[in-house]
């Protein structure tokens, strides 16, 4: 991952300029499967408790079953191209959502620490989170490729270190 040089002083906290890095591809396939894994659970506790059976035998599944497949297609990729980062001299722009898109600007100053973290579908998809921490809570860019990650963590570490 290169940096481009700092841009003629853009007011980064006024949010003048939207944020333009995005998640690694496979963003995409960890969100299918975590929606995918969540609708399955549900389709077999309905089908298994019993009122689903009863209002049209299998049509009702099929059509929970119709709808995660529709769901874990089109979610992820309208998520996908909504998210977006960028780390300036003084602040990390966050631009997230599906269909309510958020964009939050930390302040480099307020960061207390950064990390990179790694779950289990994380780590079969060759990805990385990062996590940054503040007073007030903490902030995530997920799904980033594990060189990047890094990269990123030591670059906000730095720039907070000089802020």
């Amino acid at each position: 991952m290169s940096w481009p040089a700092a841009p003629e002083r853009v007011d980064a906290r006024r949010g003048d300029e939207p944020p333009s890095r995005k998640l690694a591809a496979g963003a995409k396939w960890a969100w299918r499967l975590h929606l995918a894994g969540a609708w399955i659970a549900v389709a077999v506790l309905g089908f298994a408790i019993g009122p689903i059976r009863d209002l049209g035998g299998g049509i009702v599944l099929w059509a929970v079953l119709l709808l995660l497949f529709a769901v874990a297609v089109f979610v992820p990729e309208l998520r996908y191209r909504r998210w977006r980062w960028d780390v300036r001299p003084d602040v990390i722009d966050i631009q997230h959502g599906t269909f309510t898109v958020r964009r939050t600007l930390v302040p480099l100053e307020r960061v207390q620490h950064v990390d990179t973290k790694r779950d289990v579908l994380e780590q079969l998809l060759d990805l990385s989170t990062v996590v940054v921490h503040t007073a007030a809570g903490s902030h995530t860019i997920p799904y980033l490729s594990d060189y990047d990650a890094i990269q990123l963590r030591d670059r906000i570490a730095s720039l907070a270190r000089d802020a």
